[in-house]
């Protein structure tokens, strides 16, 4: 049974050698490790859970997420070069929620908020997602909603949101009929109609890559932009290739150049 979700998708899609790392050989927790960015994504989709499905309507305001911004950001503070560094991060976080509290609908009451789920496609496929928020429309269907903490792209990718929408809709009654992006750091929002097409296309997709998993044998490394933040550079074989054609070469090769900091706050968080 080959069981897989939107981030395996696009790891495979990305980089099979990547895949034959993580989802192969389980090498996850032995080369990565904290990141910054990870660790404020998840304080801020921690802190939007709990903003929109424990907060009483009357005490949703920028006072109350900012709170609990501070309480879950205390509960582990790990990825950051120093206390600069992480406060940087913790502004940025701030920031965005700030973002959130005046340009969204905060009375909403979603129907579903960071739901576990997954759905047999085939008897040997399983998909796994986990969806940040769904909201019941008046006309009975549902929105699928992702809250993005990076920086906004020049155009979405509608992969991992086709793929839950795939998911959702065997297991729940209503029918999905708009996914949305909506990036944090830049307030903007991507919206996407989502019908049995979408998710006939989705589905078959998801069969040809499954397909494509279940026939590789070499896993081979494809250079690219996600080499950058690729846990598993240290034991690429491709680095190592392109490393020693460099020194052949008498060229000096660096390291790539870490992710930058955020700009600096316009807010206080402690």
């Amino acid at each position: 049974m080959l069981k897989l979700s939107p981030t395996s998708v696009a790891c495979f899609r990305s980089c099979p050698r990547q895949y034959r790392f993580r989802y192969v050989d389980h090498l996850g927790d032995e080369y990565g490790g904290p990141r910054p960015y990870f660790t404020m994504g998840n304080h801020v989709h921690d802190t939007l859970r709990e903003f929109l499905t424990v907060v009483p309507l009357e005490r949703r305001n920028m006072e109350t997420i900012s709170a609990l911004l501070r309480k879950n950001w205390r509960r582990y503070r790990v990825g950051f070069r120093g206390p600069e560094d992480e406060r940087r991060w913790a502004e940025k976080a701030l920031r965005q929620l700030a973002s959130f509290v005046a340009d969204h609908d905060i009375r909403v009451r979603p129907y579903l908020v960071e739901a576990s789920l997954e759905a047999e496609i085939t008897r040997s496929l399983v998909l796994q997602v986990r969806i940040d928020r769904v909201d019941l429309e008046p006309d009975g269907t549902l929105h699928i909603i992702d809250y993005k903490t990076g920086n906004t792209p020049d155009s979405s990718d509608w992969t991992q949101l086709h793929l839950n929408a795939l998911v959702l809709s065997r297991r729940v009654r209503y029918p999905v009929s708009r996914a949305s992006f909506i990036y944090l750091s830049s307030g903007s929002v991507d919206t996407v109609a989502v019908g049995g097409s979408v998710l006939d296309q989705a589905r078959w997709d998801l069969l040809l890559t499954a397909r494509s998993i279940g026939a590789e044998k070499r896993f081979s490394p494809q250079p690219g932009a996600a080499c950058r933040r690729c846990d598993f550079r240290p034991i690429c074989p491709e680095r190592a290739r392109r490393r020693g054609q460099a020194e052949k070469a008498g060229a000096v090769v660096g390291e790539p150049a870490g992710s930058g900091l955020p700009e600096q706050p316009a807010l206080a968080l402690w």
